[in-house]
């Protein structure tokens, strides 16, 4: 601005007004962007999951283990999944120590 008074006609004594654009999103504290997704139900193979309030302990365990078995974290997340499913079978076909262990997590059996 402070080269306007090279050009003709434009003195230093006059001001302008420029208005400022509006933010660029809503002051708001989560944005989700959605795009177009799947066809109908089912047709994903994989699907994106957020977890919240994940105490700081646990999640710096998960990310250690992830990261030290050079895993991302789905496929750490599906392992301890399968690894549960198996404990489950396991304790559902008469294994009372791991019946113990899982009753203790709050992990028994439920039907879904």
């Amino acid at each position: 601005m402070r080269y306007l008074r090279y050009l003709d006609g434009v003195r230093d004594d006059e001001t302008f007004n420029i208005p400022v654009p509006p933010p660029p999103l809503p002051p708001h504290d989560v944005v989700f962007f959605r795009g177009p997704g799947p066809e109908g139900p089912g047709d994903r193979e994989h699907e994106d999951i957020l977890l919240r309030r994940v105490p700081r302990d646990t999640a710096a365990r998960f990310r250690a283990g992830a990261g030290g078995r050079s895993l991302t974290h789905a496929q750490y997340l599906a392992a301890l999944v399968e690894l549960h499913r198996r404990l489950r079978e396991a304790a559902d076909g008469g294994d009372e120590r791991i019946a113990k262990e899982l009753e203790a997590l709050g992990l028994s059996s439920v039907s879904v």
